[in-house]
């Protein structure tokens, strides 16, 4: 790059040219030669950072030309002419290392090579490129490092800013914008001067100042003399710090006026998105903990609000989107469901209302694999738009939870139930609801729902749910649980009279309570077998919900995504274990069948003929028919797995109790459930635009300011000031 500027100075080639330089500080005699690539070279670029200057000698042609006659015409002789114009003083280089022919020129060059650095940044004009831009390359600031250098560049104004914050939280020391405007800027210290007399050792902090032009009188307030200049540089394009004097001579008084509350906002709005409750007085204790920096209450009380309004934006943004989400989804898992439902707000635009969605993947090994129950509950989203979640959620193989649909609606009434039924119904296939258990809680808006879309569905209570209502009625009556949970625990009609006389015998009332609740809807002694399933309660909805405790504090896209990504990774895992499970049946299974075994020692086995035994236990004879797979306990058919009287006649007659056990928990099967996979969607930034009209988010809850305690205007015969209490 220099021989290129240098030739375009003189307009003349300096090819074959013989050139010498010497430092301003050396004698004429100690010229070196000059030579692309050799270690001279690189000395001359070293010095040139700390001289600044060099002095260039071209030797003319004719000298060149001489030199080069004389050379052939003298053969090897002495060679006094041509060495003492090669030497120049410096008389340790001999005449074949000093000649400038091409191919020592070439081996020069090549013994200098350095391979390219393949971990180029592209961004970065390499060096010696003839670019435009290849000029001077100025330091930038790295984000969040806090360091702060003469030379710096910024793009803008606030990017500066952002650097002075970085730098108050990581040094500690308390700083202030003294100044700022479109084109400049300047920071100084704000720690208050006063008390500090004529601040000793001030004076002696090494200043490091560049000419800014600023006009301004530098270092002339007493007090700590840090202070920033930074303005626009018209040839860099960029913001230059012109100005930085480094040294504190103040100590640090723990407060910073750069860190206000829309700065507090920003530190604080992971932890407020993941609690929104966080107290402003924590706030200060972290801020003190963390970083040094003594802030006021009110400042974390608006910094809060700050970062709740920003949660919020972000919410509101996120409904724009959806439309364009729904479109990703379908393409993405094609034959999946997303419907979304919307509202004509006061302008006539649309605003949210519900959205529904249903993964392909998920119904299709639901409707193929899984058994015919579901449960649906509902609950509350967890930010500022009023809203419920709700879901379907099954069982596969393993008896664990299989999610197959979920919707978001506004408020959880009949109408939204009713929308959501209608499109499980459509999804799942269930028709008017044949062969098919539901199971729920009783919200009356939901049980309409059902008997209006599902009219032949065995719709079983949460009897958990219905014990909860029983205890709120009788706030002070002792119900003892054990009573309760035997009457909906019952498998067969005898135990569930039994258990419910015994109720009776506690209390009257608490046992017409319970009639009035239906408890049929709620016994296994009631409940039919066709879906091998025998819970009373509806709790692994509810585990589903609890699963996304932090989904439901996301904005709308993020929740959505959150809900299908926690469903792939539940995928993959179960997939997983139901691969590398070797038995023949599932795990449940085993742990059933091990459980049942203990309580087989007090059965007698009588053989009737045809496959049919009868069993006693504790003086109670049970029929077990070994073809039908039944028992008259009922608890063979409805869990799908030999009961203990069944197991009995199997150890008894050397059976294998696995070739008793229901076809629904084969390992096959349970491998077959996750064996079709959720499609992953693409982030955000790929969504392609649906074309259509965006949402608007739904009306928020606007609190209502709190009504101020009216106070009692006093008599005139009474004392205008509060009485102090007498001590003692």
């Amino acid at each position: 790059m220099m021989f290129t500027k240098l030739s375009d100075t003189l307009g003349i080639s300096l090819y074959g040219q013989r050139i010498w330089y010497k430092l301003p500080y050396e004698d004429i005699t100690e010229l070196k030669m000059m030579c692309n690539g050799d270690a001279m070279y690189q000395n001359l670029l070293s010095s040139l950072i700390l001289t600044k200057a060099a002095q260039i000698f071209l030797e003319k042609d004719d000298d060149l030309i001489a030199s080069s006659d004389g050379d052939r015409h003298s053969g090897h002789g002495d060679g006094s002419a041509a060495d003492g114009d090669r030497v120049r003083g410096d008389t340790s280089h001999n005449s074949d290392s000093e000649m400038l022919d091409e191919d020592a020129q070439v081996e020069l060059n090549v013994a200098g090579f350095v391979d390219e650095d393949e971990h180029h940044n592209d961004e970065v004009t390499p060096q010696n490129s003839d670019c435009e831009d290849g000029g001077r390359r100025y330091q930038r600031c790295k984000k969040g490092s806090g360091e702060l250098k003469l030379g710096q560049a910024f793009d803008s104004i606030p990017e500066l800013k952002e650097a002075v914050v970085d730098y108050a939280l990581k040094s500690g020391f308390n700083v202030k914008f003294s100044r700022w405007g479109c084109e400049k800027s300047e920071v100084r210290c704000g720690v208050v001067a006063g008390g500090e007399g004529d601040n000793d050792g001030a004076d002696g902090n090494a200043a490091h100042v560049v000419p800014s032009g600023d006009g301004s009188n530098k270092n002339e307030d007493k007090g700590c003399q840090f202070r920033i200049y930074c303005s626009y540089e018209k040839s860099a394009g960029m913001f230059l710090i012109k100005t930085f004097e480094e040294e504190h001579s103040c100590i640090p008084d723990g407060y910073s006026q750069v860190v206000r509350d829309r700065i507090i906002a920003k530190l604080f709005l992971n932890e407020i998105r993941r609690d929104p409750t966080l107290k402003p007085k924590v706030m200060q204790e972290r801020l003190e903990e963390k970083y040094n920096v003594i802030s006021s209450y009110d400042q974390c009380r608006k910094g809060k609000k700050k970062a709740l309004m920003m949660i919020q934006d972000e919410h509101d943004k996120q409904f724009a989107r959806l439309k364009d989400y729904k479109v990703e989804v379908l393409k993405c898992n094609p034959d999946s469901t997303v419907e979304i439902g919307t509202a004509t707000g006061e302008r006539g635009l649309e605003v949210f209302d519900r959205i529904y969605v249903s993964l392909a993947a998920l119904k299709r090994t639901w409707i193929a694999y899984c058994r015919p129950i579901f449960g649906i509950d509902g609950c509350f989203l967890k930010t500022s738009v009023q809203g419920q979640f709700l879901a379907a959620v099954g069982r596969d193989s393993n008896n664990q939870l299989f999610p197959v649909a979920w919707a978001v609606v506004q408020v959880e009434n009949t109408d939204s139930w009713l929308w959501f039924i209608q499109k499980l119904k459509h999804d799942l296939k269930l028709l008017d609801g044949t062969g098919f258990t539901l199971i729920s809680d009783r919200q009356k808006g939901l049980i309409n729902a059902v008997e209006h879309e599902l009219p032949r569905v065995e719709h079983r209570m949460c009897a958990r749910h219905i014990y909860g209502n029983l205890r709120r009625a009788y706030p002070g009556k002792e119900l003892p649980k054990d009573l309760f949970w035997a009457v909906a625990k019952s498998f067969n009609i005898g135990d569930y009279e039994v258990a419910l006389q015994a109720l009776k015998n506690f209390d009257v009332r608490v046992y017409e309570a319970v009639l009035m609740k239906n408890p049929q809807n709620c016994s296994r002694a009631f409940f039919s077998s066709a879906s091998v399933y025998e819970d009373v309660s509806n709790n692994f909805s509810e585990s589903y919900n609890n699963t996304l405790n932090t989904a439901r504090e996301m904005p709308l896209v993020e929740m959505l995504e959150t809900v299908r990504r926690q469903a792939m990774i539940r995928m993959d895992m179960r997939k997983t274990n139901a691969f590398k499970w070797q038995g023949k049946y599932s795990e449940k299974v085993s742990n059933a069948i091990k459980a049942e075994k203990k309580y087989m020692i007090d059965c007698r086995v009588i053989p009737s003929g045809n496959g049919i035994y009868e069993v006693g236990e504790n003086n109670h004879a049970h029929t077990v028919n070994m073809v039908e797979k039944t028992c008259v306990c009922r608890r063979w058919s409805m869990t799908g797995i030999p009961c203990r009287h069944a197991l009995r006649v199997i150890v008894k007659k050397k059976l294998d109790p696995l070739d008793y056990v229901s076809h629904w928990y084969l390992t096959s099967t349970w491998r077959k459930q996750y064996s079709d996979p959720i499609r992953p969607v693409n982030g955000i930034n790929f969504w392609r635009s649906s074309g259509e009209n965006t949402i608007e988010p739904p009306p928020r809850d606007v609190p209502q300011p709190t009504k101020k305690e009216k106070k009692r205007f006093k008599g005139k015969n009474e004392s205008q000031k509060r009485k102090k209490k007498e001590r003692d």
